[in-house]
């Protein structure tokens, strides 16, 4: 009987078998045509995974490099300026430890993360430098450039006035048409708007420096440029009519009234001047 039950249980598996398979041929729930396509999609979409993670991996790359490039740039290019007022002075301290005295006027920049590949400075005014020993330092004017490897010197770099006395070491001084001259302690560069540079030898420095001390000294100077520099160490502002080439020599110092400094520049050139404002001043032609 147990025999008859397990025989009959048999002939069910099979029938099912036979309905399952057919002619050795394995049905799918999906056609044949299906399963391919779903196949290849699979293949399709595995290849586009692929690219993606490439393209990102690139796209990564692309990004760390322009990174990079932005970051040396900003340290290449970033500069830092002081700028000094009428009235005042003030003392700059590069990275190395080099020393720059900024006159009333000036300014000068440099680029503070790149000083230790280049030391470079561009100053517009007036300057004296105190320059540690190390790779060249190069001083940029408009009208000039100044090398040297250590040493003291005084640059003046107004307009188109380009001066530079060599206190002590030796200082390279080329004017922007490639005239080139070397000075050594006591010399003097001076650049003339054609680029032709003379050298005066046997300087007496403390004239050069001596605004350091608020002392200011001219010989046979223009009168003009006499105003400016008073106009800078006063914080005022002079008007004039006068047109000829006047000379002054002489000296003041800060611990001067500028009306001081006026009332015996002008007469000493046959000028006088009246104030118009507290900060104003008008020069004109003595009458006789």
């Amino acid at each position: 009987m147990k025999d008859d039950k397990e025989h009959i249980k048999l002939d069910a598996i099979d029938k099912q078998s036979k309905a399952f398979f057919a002619g050795g041929t394995f049905r799918w729930k999906k056609g044949e045509a299906e399963v391919l396509a779903e196949l290849n999609e699979q293949i399709r979409w595995q290849a586009s995974a692929r690219s993606f993670r490439l393209s990102m991996r690139m796209a990564a790359m692309a990004a760390s490099f322009l990174l990079i490039l932005a970051l040396g740039s900003f340290l290449r290019f970033y500069s830092t300026t002081t700028e000094v007022s009428a009235g005042t002075h003030q003392m700059v301290d590069l990275p190395d430890g080099s020393t720059v005295d900024l006159n009333a006027g000036s300014s000068l920049s440099y680029y503070p993360y790149w000083w230790h590949f280049k030391r470079i400075v561009t100053l517009e005014g007036e300057a004296f430098f105190d320059v540690q020993q190390g790779q060249r330092f190069v001083v940029r004017s408009s009208q000039g450039k100044t090398q040297v490897l250590g040493t003291s010197f005084n640059i003046l770099a107004r307009g188109n006035r380009y001066r530079v006395t060599c206190l002590s070491g030796s200082v390279r001084v080329s004017s922007k048409q490639k005239r080139k001259v070397v000075l050594k302690p006591g010399s003097q560069a001076v650049v003339k708007p054609d680029g032709e540079i003379e050298v005066r030898q046997n300087i007496e420095p403390f004239s050069e420096i001596s605004w350091r001390n608020d002392v200011f000294f001219f010989t046979a100077t223009p009168i003009q440029e006499v105003f400016e520099e008073i106009e800078r160490q006063y914080n005022v502002t002079i008007q004039t009519t006068i047109k000829e080439e006047v000379l002054y020599t002489g000296n003041f110092t800060k611990e001067q009234d500028v009306e001081d400094i006026l009332g015996y520049v002008c007469p000493a050139l046959g000028l006088k001047y009246s104030r118009k404002s507290p900060n104003l001043y008008f020069i004109t032609q003595a009458i006789e």
